[in-house]
């Protein structure tokens, strides 16, 4: 009898697991949804929750996040699923800490005519949820095949411009390797943006500090400018017949210091096409088509077919200012003196 009772006892437990493991989705299914719609600004909700106990992880479904106000028809955070679990490979480090893995996410940034209808995430303070969802210090984070999105639904024609095939890796963001240099953290993304270019951001970074220091390379290259016209007519109004676009840039932030430059060149670009613009175009339109072409052909490089400068930028966290006539001289420099490398240059070092 002793022994039956014990067996039942057991029994009993395993079922309780049981019941309790497979309610246990819905009850984390519904926490979710709850912090997701306490987002100022915004609301959000998952549709299932999937749990691995025997590795310390939970996968969220099908993530959106959607602005409130402004009736704006792209939600601003759409994810397919999102991993979240214990770095294992840290606990060999002593550390206890979290990964983070995005699949298929996609951020749309809006622009609009009043804040209302513009889309930024600006206004909200995402690391609450972030902290809410992942109780552990996230160590690694990484995105697979996303994408972002600028759109303007209110400009003439359209915008819809995207970074998509978006894949990024960070590593020891909490520092669980415990690294004794001053950027102990590192960053690799890569992308394919509409046109067909390529961009590609190297990072070291510190982001423990109050003010993170950070020393990044960023190479954004090939893109195919007529299939950014809808975005030159929108804003610059006119359009581009051929031409390609790249942008190199080096970035440091350093004890609240920033410094770095952002260097853009327009390479073969041709602006007016008479032949096919006459009849086709307004007059005023031919007109400051012409003026921009005849610019261009002013400031480029001929042996080099490109107009280019190098914007410098310095300053401390919040005011971040530009030297124009530097950037001025650099265009004349490119045009008339020594063209500018297709390259990052190389030439910020953080210990300098």
């Amino acid at each position: 009898m002793h022994k039956n009772k014990k067996w039942a006892f057991f029994l009993g437990f395993i079922v309780l697991l049981v019941v309790a493991r497979l309610l246990l989705p819905y009850f984390v299914t519904k926490y979710v949804n709850k912090v997701l719609a306490d987002i100022d600004g915004y609301t959000g909700s998952i549709e299932d929750v999937d749990i691995s106990l025997w590795r310390g992880a939970y996968s969220i479904d099908k993530l959106k996040i959607e602005k409130i106000e402004g009736d704006i028809p792209a939600p601003f955070l759409d994810i397919e699923r999102i991993d979240l679990s214990v770095e294992w490979s840290a606990l060999f480090d002593g550390a206890i800490v979290g990964e983070i893995i995005l699949i298929y996410p996609e951020l749309n940034f809006v622009a609009g005519p009043t804040a209302e209808e513009s889309q930024t995430g600006a206004e909200a303070d995402w690391t609450e949820p972030i902290k809410e969802l992942m109780p552990l210090q996230i160590n690694r984070f990484e995105i697979q095949r996303g994408k972002i999105a600028y759109m303007d639904f209110h400009s003439e024609p359209q915008v819809d411009i995207s970074i998509d095939s978006l894949n990024a890796v960070a590593l020891n963001l909490n520092n669980a390797t415990d690294d004794k240099e001053k950027l102990p953290s590192d960053l690799k993304l890569t992308g394919t943006s509409i046109g067909g270019g390529q961009l590609l951001v190297e990072a070291d970074m510190n982001l423990l500090k109050e003010i993170p220091d950070f020393d990044v390379d960023l190479e954004f290259t090939g893109v195919n400018l007529p299939d950014l016209n809808d975005f030159i007519k929108a804003y610059g109004k006119f359009d581009v017949e051929r031409g390609t676009f790249e942008l190199y840039s080096e970035i440091i932030l350093n004890d609240g210091s920033f410094e770095g430059y952002v260097k853009p060149l327009l390479i073969d670009m041709k602006v007016l096409n008479l032949k096919e613009d006459v009849g086709e175009e307004s007059i005023f339109r031919i007109v400051w088509e012409g003026i921009v072409e005849v610019g261009s052909e002013i400031f480029e490089n001929h042996p080099k077919d490109q107009v280019a400068t190098r914007v410098p930028l310095e300053g401390e966290v919040g005011n971040v200012t530009t030297d124009l006539w530097t950037t001025i001289f650099t265009v004349l420099k490119n045009a008339y003196i020594e063209a500018l490398t297709k390259e990052v240059d190389n030439t910020l070092n953080m210990e300098e």
